[in-house]
Formats: C-alpha cells, sequence, structure tokens
C-alpha cells in the first residue's frame, strides 16, 4: 500500500498541498466568491428598499386621492427609506464614494496624508463600535412600541443604526486590508470624483 504524505505534497484526496501558491489562491477565490455574494445581497435589498419606499409612498398618494388612505403608508415608507439609506450608505463606503472635502488631503505630502488618514479612522472606527453597541440597547429598548397603524415594532426603524454601523465597520475592515491605509477611505476611481 503506497503512502501519500511524502514530500511530493500530493494527498489523500488529490488535492496541493495546504502551503501552496495554488491552494492559497483557492482560499482566496472562496474569499471572494463569499465577498461577492455578500455585495451582491446587499445591493439587492438596497433596491427592494428603495423599491418598496416608491411603492408605499404611491399608494399612499393613489389611496389618499381615491378618498381611501392608508393609515399604515407613511410609516412603512419611513422604514423602508431608512433602511435604503443604510444600506445605500454601506454601498457608497465599500466604494469610498461618500462626500468629502479633499482639499487639505491633496495638497500635503504622502506622509501627512497617512497621518490624516489614520487620524479619521481613529474617529470613524470607535464612533462607529459606540453607535453599535448603544445601537442594539436602543432597538431592544424600541421593541415593544409599535410603529404607528403598521402593527410592526418601531424596534425595525432603530436597529438600522447598530446593523448599519456594523455594515460599516466591515466595508472598512475590507477597504482596510484590501488598499491598505492611504486609501481606506478613498475613492476606487479618482476621475469620477468632481468637485463641487
Amino acid at each position: 500500500m503506497s503512502d501519500n504524505t511524502g514530500d511530493s505534497g500530493a494527498h489523500r484526496d488529490g488535492g496541493q498541498d495546504q502551503g501552496s501558491p495554488s491552494a492559497e489562491t483557492g482560499r482566496r477565490g472562496a474569499g471572494a466568491v463569499l465577498w461577492s455574494i455578500y455585495d451582491r445581497l446587499e445591493t439587492v435589498l438596497t433596491l427592494v428598499a428603495l423599491s418598496a419606499t416608491i411603492l408605499t409612498v404611491l399608494i399612499a398618494a393613489v389611496g389618499r386621492t381615491a378618498g381611501m388612505p392608508v393609515r399604515s403608508a407613511p410609516q412603512l415608507a419611513l422604514l423602508f427609506l431608512i433602511w435604503a439609506i443604510i444600506l445605500g450608505a454601506d454601498i457608497c463606503l465599500k466604494k469610498g464614494e461618500h462626500i468629502r472635502v479633499s482639499v487639505i488631503a491633496d495638497s500635503v505630502p504622502n506622509a501627512l496624508r497617512r497621518i490624516l488618514a489614520a487620524l479619521h479612522l481613529l474617529l470613524i472606527v470607535p464612533f462607529l463600535v459606540f453607535l453599535a453597541w448603544y445601537g442594539f440597547d436602543l432597538a431592544a429598548g424600541n421593541w415593544q412600541r409599535q410603529l404607528g397603524a403598521t402593527g410592526l415594532s418601531y424596534g425595525l426603524i432603530t436597529l438600522a443604526l447598530p446593523v448599519g454601523s456594523l455594515l460599516f465597520l466591515v466595508s472598512i475592515a475590507r477597504r482596510f486590508f484590501s488598499y491598505g491605509l492611504d486609501a481606506t477611505l478613498e475613492p476606487q476611481d479618482h476621475h469620477l470624483e468632481s468637485p463641487l
């Protein structure tokens, strides 16, 4: 019986040695697929929330015009809009497309620009952790409160704050490990950036 555990790197499953470059690429490829699914799911949820906001406002307007107002429509539109904003803000953060004032950062040397980027992250990350930590308490405290005539919990609205904060933290971490400190909060495509 032959032993497949020699120095050849072959395993019983016929795969590559775990330390080999192709095994490392396979692990990165699987991670990239999972992140791609995560990004697509977030985009779909954002579009669903935005579409639901528009549809709810349309139904409310038509109902009011027809003399049959939908009492829960404004609260539902608010719920969907808040989630669309939070999810959309995270999509922008992932691409570095938030509004920013770059006059100072663009006019200083690279070493100082790194210090400014680190300072920004030192302010943003603890604030997001604070919002996530206390936001879940806020959502739990509002869970028994009703959202107008919908019968839903008001906690669904306040839950957007901690969930959004966690999503922002994940996006910042992804950009930091993918692009480094300098480009964590920078846009991916500087050619699309335009002055106000």
